[in-house]
């Protein structure tokens, strides 16, 4: 794939002031370890807004677009609207039926977790429609798991997408054909931080408590000492901070520390990062 990249050195020196905070809500159809301790994750994400309110900042989440089509669940969504927040797609349902056997047979048919091209297009097109039949314009996306490959990239511009965010790692964001790469450069909660109950039920090829290997606390240092940095590198922050798992972890005790130390920066939402290029 011809990965066409843009600097970002024309940034003036007080937009690396800015951030990119993201979030992923899933339906409650998934009925995952999460959910069944805390319920329905788009509540969680209204808590999770209120605080971001406080600080008076703004965010992006991706969502399921099963959490559109679904009449409890998009009245749920309609509150998120209230708030200083943008919504992106996020899969229609997380790929559904996925487990340990289909997660290794279609990482070896098609290098990635989200299937086949067909399976793909029809599962963001179902994912854009629903965003339409509530009035929203899907323009940016994040997979769930982050399980792309260039066909869900050349699919996603075909669908008029302008800003995909599924890499991870010291990557500057970069514009491929039309659409615009926006990477997670700073360590995902779910990938670092240890918390929950190791149950077997809980170690399936998602399982958030089977990745962590750090403290909370120590994820927290880390993160704030990774903006630091990219501040001082004139590099733009873009976080990952799981509603859901700030809930799951302690009640959002932890997250309104993290939303006071982010408070110092200016919050873009990811269809803004546009009007920071020159």
């Amino acid at each position: 794939m011809n990965m066409k990249k843009f600097s970002l050195r024309s940034f003036n020196e007080p937009k690396f002031k800015m951030i990119i905070l993201t979030g992923d809500v899933h339906t409650n159809q998934l009925k995952g370890w999460e959910q069944k301790k805390i319920g329905s994750e788009i509540k969680m994400a209204q808590r999770y807004l209120d605080i971001l309110k406080k600080y008076r900042m703004s965010c992006t989440l991706f969502i399921n677009g099963i959490c559109l089509d679904d009449k409890s669940e998009r009245e749920e969504v309609k509150k998120l609207l209230e708030y200083d927040v943008e919504l992106g797609g996020h899969t229609y349902n997380n790929f559904k039926n996925i487990n340990i056997i289909k997660n290794y047979i279609y990482r070896k048919l098609y290098n990635c977790i989200y299937g086949s091209y067909g399976f793909q297009e029809k599962d963001i097109r179902k994912t854009k429609r629903a965003f339409e039949k509530s009035g929203l314009k899907m323009t940016s996306w994040r997979t769930h798991a982050f399980g792309s490959n260039k066909e869900t990239f050349k699919i996603l511009e075909e669908e008029d997408v302008k800003y995909v965010s599924d890499l991870l790692g010291d990557i500057k964001p970069f514009k491929s054909n039309k659409i615009i790469h926006v990477p997670i450069n700073i360590p995902v909660d779910q990938n670092t931080i240890a918390y929950g109950e190791l149950k077997p039920e809980n170690r399936d090829s998602f399982a958030s408590c089977t990745k962590g290997r750090i403290s909370p606390e120590e994820w927290f240092e880390i993160l704030k000492k990774r903006i630091k940095e990219n501040e001082k590198n004139k590099i733009l922050s873009i976080i990952l901070i799981h509603p859901a798992t700030m809930a799951c972890l302690d009640n959002f005790k932890l997250f309104e520390k993290i939303v006071e130390f982010l408070s110092r920066y200016e919050s873009i939402k990811m269809s803004e990062f546009n009007q920071i290029i020159n």
